[in-house]
């Protein structure tokens, strides 16, 4: 995205991994984060990748900034939007009718709301639960990878508790996209934002980036458990 010519990268793996960014991550929340910086970034899935075959694909096509800008993103807004959906992949398909009907119940979703996806595109096979929350400002992404001795309905309450919980807060950045955004504000102008807690992994990587950019990360809590983070280039 800092380079001087535009680029396509091909990934191959894993596309949804637990303790990782899913893909569905990538497209609806961070990519878009980083396109509004400057750089205009394209995301295009090949193939599903889960553990432990992988064979997952996905290609990325990055238009470098001729001019980069701060991200502020202080305020989430107002919810526009809310929905679920839970992806089946090579797997029976009653298992998507199990997830989305706890994430239903437990966030008083309609029908409309709720989006099943039964697939075969993979060499693997798995279940991810997905809930999505758009807002003025952003749209966030929560998932939980399905495991093996887990039951459906357990991955399905993980997701939905973590929705819950961002709602709540009333910060726009959540954990894990707060950890994501320090090394695109460190490479391009910069930025604040608000996010609802620091998690150990965010403050290693705060450390990390410090090490080898130029920049200052100022940390700072706010009100009602809301964490301030500014990146100065």
């Amino acid at each position: 995205m800092i380079a001087s010519a535009p680029s396509v990268l091909r990934f191959e793996g894993g596309t949804h991994n637990v303790h990782a960014p899913p893909y569905d991550f990538l497209e609806r929340t961070f990519l878009p984060l980083v396109s509004r910086m400057g750089p205009q970034i394209l995301i295009e899935l090949g193939r599903y990748g889960f553990y432990p075959p992988g064979g997952g694909r996905f290609d990325v096509f990055i238009e470098p900034a001729t001019h980069s800008r701060p991200l502020e993103l202080t305020k989430r807004g107002r919810i526009l939007a809310k929905c679920a959906r839970a992806l089946v992949v090579n797997l029976p398909a009653s298992m998507a009718d199990r997830e989305l009907k706890v994430v239903k119940e437990k966030m008083g979703l309609s029908d409309e709301q709720l989006q099943p996806e039964i697939s075969d595109n993979a060499i693997s096979r798995g279940t991810a639960v997905m809930i999505e929350i758009q807002s003025e400002h952003l749209t966030e992404v929560f998932t939980r990878i399905g495991e093996r001795g887990i039951r459906a309905e357990v991955i399905a309450e993980q997701a939905a508790d973590e929705a819950l919980d961002y709602l709540r807060a009333q910060a726009p950045v959540g954990e894990h996209l707060a950890d994501q955004l320090l090394i695109p504000l460190a490479l391009c102008a910069g930025g604040t934002f608000a996010t609802t807690r620091v998690s150990l992994h965010t403050q290693t990587n705060v450390e990390i980036v410090k090490k080898f950019l130029d920049v200052d990360i100022i940390v700072a809590e706010s009100t009602h458990g809301i964490t301030i983070i500014e990146v100065r280039p």
